[in-house]
């Protein structure tokens, strides 16, 4: 039986900086060089996830943008992607147009690449922590207006601010995000942030895996989390590993909890169990 062992990234295989451990790519690397299938699926971009997991020797497609692009880690290139409906993206700039108090950062094909899409203009303190987190990256692409981009090329979008306003954003666009997967999330690494999480229905983590798991013949599926959008893949795995440190939401719905990324958790099972 081959099994395809897929880990979250920040929060679950990265450390708490956001790096990868020094056990943590020995295991990796170990377990791939013996014929084992390990990948892994994150809501960052490929530019970004790439940055902090150039160590692993990687050779299964991996999953980005919270399962909306597939990339190849030889290329960078993607194989595979999905787009938000466009009457989804339609209310959502509609809501949080002008002074809003919570703003979007849009995720779309654009010149022939995926960009970073946002509008300086009505920036706010979240948006600007995101973007200074990452930056530099090519993918920035500040907008005057966002009739700027094509809407109906927008794979994901995230908006920022505080809670109580993103909640009160996502009870309204409830109609226009319907067909939509959608989280609501605190920022990891800079606490009292969230993100209001929008992708397509066939761009989860659970149905990019089944497109690779696939493509890899697996017939069983193991994978670790902490967040919410982990649970639709924790729904398809054949097990499902909650890091120590995951929402109280995930440890619930995981078949068990393994020790937090602080730790190396991932490492540690994956040393036990799946190393020959």
């Amino acid at each position: 039986m081959a099994t395809l062992y897929v880990s979250d990234l920040d929060g679950t295989l990265l450390l708490p900086d956001g790096t990868l451990g020094e056990r943590t790519v020995a295991v990796v690397n170990a377990l791939v060089e013996a014929g084992g299938l390990f990948t892994y699926a994150t809501a960052r971009g490929y530019e970004s996830s790439a940055r902090v997991t150039g160590a692993l020797r990687l050779d299964l497609p991996v999953i980005t943008y919270g399962g909306a692009v597939i990339v190849d880690p030889h290329t960078g290139r993607p194989r595979y992607g999905v787009r938000v409906p466009q009457a989804a993206v339609a209310a959502m700039l509609a809501a949080t147009e002008g002074a809003s108090p919570v703003q979007p950062v849009v995720f779309a094909n654009h010149g022939g690449r995926d960009r970073v899409c946002w509008l300086p203009e009505f920036s706010t303190p979240s948006v600007e922590s995101y973007l200074a987190r990452r930056a530099p990256d090519p993918r920035f692409l500040p907008l005057v207006g966002w009739r700027e981009i094509d809407w109906a090329e927008v794979f994901f979008y995230a908006v920022l601010g505080e809670l109580a306003p993103l909640q009160r954003l996502r009870d309204t666009l409830a109609d226009a995000l319907d067909g939509c997967h959608v989280t609501l999330t605190e920022e990891i690494y800079a606490p009292g942030q969230y993100w209001l999480e929008v992708g397509s229905l066939a761009g989860t983590k659970a149905a990019a895996l089944r497109t690779v798991a696939g493509a890899a013949g697996a017939d069983r599926l193991v994978c670790f989390g902490d967040n919410l959008n982990d649970l639709p893949m924790f729904a398809v795995a054949d097990e499902s590993l909650a890091v120590a440190n995951a929402l109280d939401e995930v440890r619930r719905r995981a078949s068990a909890v393994i020790g937090g990324n602080a730790e190396e958790g991932v490492a540690t099972w994956l040393s036990a169990h799946a190393l020959p």
